[in-house]
C-alpha cells in the first residue's frame, strides 16, 4: 500500500479510538502549556481555545498537506471537530473523542461541529435521542457542540438556486448565518463535513 493511501486508511481522531484520541490530547495539552507560559500586557497568562470561527479556511490555504490526507491549501478542521470526512463512526463516537481533550483548560472555547441526516431528528424519538446524546457529551466534561441537519442535496441545490433559499440558516463555526450569503469555499467546507445517518 502506498504512503498516501495508507494515511487515508489509517485510524483517525473522531471515532472514539483511544490510541489516536490520546495523541490529540497530548497535542492539546502541549498547546495549552506553551501558550499559558506567556503573559499579556497586564501580566495574565494567555488562554487557549479550539474555536477558530471561520479562520480554518484561510489558515488552511497557507498550510501544506497534512498526514490525515488533507491536501495542500484545503481547509483545516474547525475547533475540536474531526477533519471533514474522517469521523466515519457515529456522532456519539466523535463527541466521545472530543470529550477526551481537557476541555476545562481551554477557556477560549472548544468548538465541535457535527452534521446529521435530517431524518434523525424528524420524530419526537429522534429529538429525544439527540437530547440524550448531548447530555451524555456534557456529562463527559465537554461543553460546546452544534449541529446542522440539512442534506447534501439541499445544500447543493441552495448553491445552484440561491434565490430559493434566502432563509436557509446553517451553523458555521460559533455562529449561524444564511447559507447563500457564505462564500463558495465556506459553503463547500460545510458540505464536506461527514453526514451521520445514525446515532
Amino acid at each position: 500500500m502506498s504512503g498516501p493511501v495508507y494515511l487515508l486508511k489509517a485510524i483517525k481522531y473522531g471515532n472514539d479510538i483511544d490510541s489516536v484520541d490520546g495523541i490529540a490530547r497530548l497535542i492539546a495539552n502541549h498547546y495549552y502549556k506553551t501558550v499559558h507560559g506567556y503573559e499579556d500586557y497586564y501580566g495574565h497568562p494567555f488562554n487557549t481555545a479550539f474555536m477558530g470561527i471561520s479562520n480554518y479556511l484561510p489558515t488552511g490555504k497557507v498550510i501544506g498537506a497534512t498526514p490525515c490526507g488533507r491536501k495542500d491549501g484545503e481547509p483545516l478542521s474547525e475547533g475540536v471537530s474531526p477533519f471533514a470526512g474522517s469521523d466515519t463512526a457515529t456522532p456519539l463516537a466523535a463527541m466521545r473523542s472530543a470529550a477526551k481533550l481537557n476541555q476545562d483548560m481551554h477557556s477560549g472555547g472548544t468548538l465541535l461541529n457535527l452534521r446529521l441526516q435530517s431524518e434523525l431528528v424528524e420524530t419526537k424519538r429522534g429529538r429525544s435521542n439527540l437530547g440524550a446524546m448531548i447530555q451524555a457529551f456534557f456529562s463527559l466534561g465537554a461543553f460546546h457542540v452544534q449541529f446542522n441537519t440539512l442534506s447534501t442535496e439541499t445544500l447543493r441545490d441552495a448553491q445552484a438556486h440561491p434565490e430559493n433559499y434566502r432563509d436557509l440558516l446553517v451553523r458555521v463555526a460559533g455562529y449561524s448565518t444564511q447559507f447563500v450569503n457564505l462564500s463558495r469555499s465556506m459553503q463547500d467546507a460545510i458540505i464536506a463535513r461527514s453526514v451521520h445517518d445514525k446515532f
